[in-house]
């Protein structure tokens, strides 16, 4: 019998959102890894081509936290805290709760970098936050 690797696991709406169609950057790395050949386009990466690439990209990320800031027609950012590879496990496995403890009622965005490039973002409406003059 041969020994399976262990499987990983990840929560599943961050592989959604680091995976899917929005935010093309693992899908599109996972695209140009593929040898061009001369007078070709490459081919859509299968389903476990991109997976490998994510578990390649993911572990290497950084994250970074975003307070949506509107005055009047103005929508600006202030950032709220930066977290390296693998330092925000936590919010990972529980957005909402980890977001409401570390910073409050705010419309958070959290974005999501692999070096310096950015790979992809979701926004949250943290702690029943409902409009800009809810914030703290």
């Amino acid at each position: 019998m041969v020994d399976q690797p262990p499987q990983r696991t990840i929560a599943p709406w961050l592989y959604k959102l680091f995976t899917g169609r929005q935010y093309p950057y693992v899908r599109r790395q996972a695209k140009f890894a593929k040898p061009k050949i001369a007078g070709e386009d490459r081919t859509e990466p299968t389903a476990e081509e991109i997976d490998a690439k994510f578990w390649e990209i993911f572990p290497d990320c950084s994250a970074r936290i975003l307070q949506e800031i509107k005055k009047g027609m103005i929508v600006s950012f202030v950032e709220l805290g930066t977290y390296p590879p693998g330092g925000y496990q936590e919010l990972v496995d529980a957005p909402e709760e980890f977001l409401a403890r570390e910073y409050g009622k705010k419309k958070i965005k959290v974005n999501f970098y692999y070096g310096e490039n950015f790979v992809c973002t979701l926004n949250f409406k943290v702690a029943g936050w409902a409009s800009h003059d809810d914030d703290e």
